[in-house]
């Protein structure tokens, strides 16, 4: 039998070598021989629509960044609003893509810091918005602190057009203040905050001040801000009453984040008619818009980043929802003004090892269980927390209708371990009701209720060793995070860490100037390419060497190809200045000749 099946194979390869025909008419007298066959989509673009590209130079400019969002998250919330998630397989697998993922020009960045593969916010945003790789931790100053950088912000607003920055997280975090501060550490969050009020920019919104009053006898940063010429707008009828006459204004959200008193809040824990990240943009258009000489708008959605870090999947992907909604308000700026308008999203790096699929799920996907989970791993801090202060001596059993309401989970108190075979298991899944999924395991419901008991410790007295170090309970309430990751592997989502990775993440752009995004480049080229776009800057010669296979660098190398590059600088002004001090003393001769 299986010498048979071997000849017929081998016969059937030759025959699709010497009588493709041959072959294909075999193939239509086999099982499926009576079914239609596929007729493809007519008229399928098969390039971008390069008209939403143009070489024109950009008036107004949107920078867009969502903090630690690389790809996964991204494809997350496509995945998560396709039709019915391609559940257990036998669904619509079919992502629903968002709107700047259909930007015509997409790119890739390389996020490293100066000194680190594993990037962090303060270097990144310097690169994005200075121009200059920098030290992890650091805001607008190069290694050793020997030189100051000025951002795309501070030269647009020297070229006369409006500035507006923007964040979900505090306005003096490091993402934002990479646009106007420069320090020796992104913590200097109240020597931030004074250079943000000396900065003349035109616009801020979204989060509050991290560390406002300073020292003992230091002014909070409000008053600093209005010292400096800044209408603090934070409250809903203030910020309804800005306008374009306004002068420079900073506004803060109304309601802010109750756990930390200074953020915007997650997009899940928001009530109805609470500002968005949306309104911040459409009132910064209103505001900046007015300028005969454009302007330059940068926003960033720094929450996608805190939920990662959290390991907060459901949370992740509704935060870059809500980063969509408010680059569409850029979108319909640009169907305006669709000649001088350039929109580019992008993020600093990416967060949480955050990846799709998970061994716990296998092939099967069920992005629709995050929906069970009511409110953000944040918000959860303060739940437990009252909890825990009206009732000091709480159980786990006191607490498990907690759990249960804010995550959906099914929680069987005797639940014990079954050890299945494979064959068990995958008939006890297929018999499976969906609200199944969401029962909790034994091993889960043990993890659970360390958690649990490790939260209720003062942070100082929780166990600090290896596994909770990895687990990267220590950083974070621990029942809290135990219940997101907990949410997140049931969906099919996984984590690796607490803490940022190096990948290449994606660039979107959009209009004028957007075709020098496509391709592969360092972050830092962003920066660049933002300032040709407006006209501010003229690039070289863009050949390069012929590519060819890469081989291992080592440091003294890099520090070799440096060092020559600086003698090589060096000995070209030297030859200028002598070939300078040439010229003079030649047309010195031709004068007194001529005299």
């Amino acid at each position: 039998m299986k010498k048979s099946l071997l000849v017929s194979l081998c016969a059937s390869v030759l025959l699709s070598v010497v009588s493709p025909t041959f072959v294909s008419a075999k193939q239509e007298e086999g099982q499926f021989a009576d079914l239609p066959v596929v007729t493809l989509e007519e008229g399928r673009a098969l390039t971008e629509d390069l008209s939403l590209v143009n070489e024109n130079q950009a008036k107004y400019v949107f920078l867009f960044i969502g903090d630690g969002m690389g790809n996964t998250p991204v494809s997350a919330a496509e995945y998560y609003l396709g039709p019915d998630n391609g559940n257990e397989g036998n669904g619509v697998a079919q992502a629903q893509p968002l709107n700047f993922s259909q930007f015509p020009v997409i790119g890739l960045q390389n996020p490293t810091d100066a000194d680190h593969y594993v990037p962090d916010s303060a270097a990144t945003a310097t690169s994005l918005g200075n121009g200059v790789k920098i030290d992890s931790n650091v805001i607008g100053l190069t290694p050793g602190f020997t030189e100051q950088t000025e951002s795309v912000a501070e030269k647009a607003k020297a070229e006369g057009k409006s500035i507006g920055i923007l964040s979900t997280v505090t306005l003096n975090h490091a993402t934002p203040a990479a646009f106007y501060s420069n320090v020796e550490h992104r913590n200097n969050y109240y020597e931030i905050g004074e250079q943000m009020a000396l900065s003349d920019f035109d616009y801020f919104a979204g989060g509050s001040l991290g560390g406002r009053t300073g020292e003992e006898g230091q002014p909070d940063l409000y008053e600093v801000m209005e010292e400096n010429g800044y209408t603090v707008a934070d409250t809903q009828e203030e910020f309804d009453a800005i306008t374009a006459d306004s002068g420079k204004v900073y506004a803060p959200a109304a309601v802010l984040s109750e756990a930390d008193g200074s953020s915007m809040k997650y997009s899940m824990d928001r009530d109805q008619g609470e500002q968005t990240l949306a309104d911040m943009v459409s009132k910064g258009v209103e505001v900046l818009g007015s300028n005969e000489e454009g302007f330059f708008m940068m926003t960033e959605s720094g929450k996608i980043d805190w939920a990662e870090h959290a390991n907060d999947a459901a949370a992740t992907v509704h935060e870059v929802i809500d980063f969509q909604n408010a680059i569409q308000e850029a979108i319909n700026f640009y169907y305006e003004h669709p000649e001088e308008t350039l929109i580019v999203v992008t993020a600093d790096h990416p967060t949480g090892g955050f990846t799709i699929g998970n061994s716990e799920t296998g092939y099967n996907s069920y992005f629709h269980l995050i929906d069970n989970q009511a409110v953000s791993q944040e918000e959860f801090d303060v739940i437990f927390t009252e909890a825990l202060e009206e009732n000091p001596e709480m159980t786990f059993e006191d607490f498990v209708p907690v759990l249960e309401e804010n995550f959906g989970f099914i929680i069987d108190l005797e639940a014990t371990e079954e050890v299945l075979t494979q064959a068990e298991a995958s008939e006890a899944e297929a018999e499976a009701e969906e609200t199944d999924l969401m029962a909790i395991s034994a091993l889960d419901l043990e993890e659970l209720r360390y958690a649990f008991e490790q939260s209720k410790l003062e942070y100082e007295d929780r166990n600090a060793g290896q596994a909770d170090v990895i687990k990267g309970y220590h950083s974070y309430l621990p029942i809290s995070i135990a219940s997101t990751r907990l949410v997140a592997r049931k969906a099919g989502f996984a984590f690796t860490t607490v803490d940022h990775s190096p990948e290449r993440v994606p660039v979107y752009a959009i209009g004028s100037g957007a075709a020098m995004f496509e391709g592969n480049f360092e972050n830092n080229d962003i920066a660049y390419k933002l300032l040709a776009a407006m006209g501010m800057y003229e690039g070289g010669d863009t050949a390069i060497a012929p590519i060819k296979v890469t081989g291992k660098a080592s440091a003294d190398e890099a520090t070799e190809e440096e060092s020559t590059e600086e003698t090589t600088e060096q000995s070209a002004e030297e030859t200028s200045e002598e070939s300078t001090e040439e010229e003079t003393a030649e047309e010195t001769t031709e004068e007194e000749s001529a005299e």
